[in-house]
């Protein structure tokens, strides 16, 4: 499979709810994935929609299938993007539902809930980050300091490779309006108002790719969705 680094751009692609109701009807071309908690999808879904943790890549891609994947959370505002961004590193070609389940119950309503005495969650719950095992790391890897800027709709720069083991130090600024940065992997999540520094830390304590994303709405949820990056640990 042909690297998603060497592939133009990424674009994140949107489905108002209205589309995706008459997309609904191409059972055998879409499938609809429900990113949120298994608690909250349980409390609510669109019909027909299956469940996948946001941050679980390999569940995400065996819900897929051979189809092609629409994402969603509350606002599709982090979950929603950064799932879908995985399913693109993975190979697909998803989509993402404009103002999640949200907007659906708003413009649609109509939801099935395997929780029939609960009301839906539609909010944006404490706790959503995945809980991942520290592993062993050297202990002399240094420290690195990088600047990061946000503007609509990405951010620079977007990959950055760290060592094995480093204190990292994020210089984060956004140089138009409010934006948002989520590390979910490291469990960061942080609003970036306009010209205002933010210092994030964190021990690059695990080898991996992880995607980071805007996690406050910052225009069209196609130009939101698409303003992701990439930390890789060596």
């Amino acid at each position: 499979m042909q690297s998603y680094f060497a592939k133009s751009k990424y674009k994140a692609v949107s489905y108002s709810p209205k589309q995706l109701q008459n997309i609904l009807k191409q059972k055998d071309k879409y499938v609809v994935i429900d990113v949120r908690s298994k608690k909250e999808y349980d409390k609510g879904h669109i019909p027909g929609a299956l469940h996948a943790d946001y941050y679980n890549t390999e569940a995400l891609k065996k819900a897929t299938g051979d189809k092609i994947p629409i994402a969603y959370c509350a606002f599709s505002a982090m979950r929603g993007p950064y799932a879908a961004y995985q399913l693109y590193r993975a190979g697909f070609q998803p989509a993402v539902l404009e103002g999640g389940i949200t907007a659906w119950a708003e413009d649609i309503q109509g939801l099935d809930s395997d929780d029939p005495k609960s009301k839906s969650i539609f909010g944006h719950p404490k706790n959503i980050f995945p809980v991942r095992q520290k592993g062993d790391y050297p202990v002399n890897a240094g420290s690195v300091e990088i600047d990061i800027t946000a503007k609509r709709f990405e951010f620079t720069p977007n990959k950055i490779e760290l060592r094995h083991g480093q204190k990292v130090t994020l210089n984060l600024i956004s140089l138009d309006i409010t934006h948002g940065f989520a590390l979910p992997e490291f469990g960061i999540e942080t609003e970036l108002l306009p010209n205002e520094s933010k210092k994030v830390t964190f021990i690059a304590d695990r080898k991996g790719n992880f995607p980071f994303v805007c996690n406050v709405i910052c225009g069209s949820t196609s130009n939101h969705a698409s303003m992701v990056g990439d930390i890789i640990v060596k």
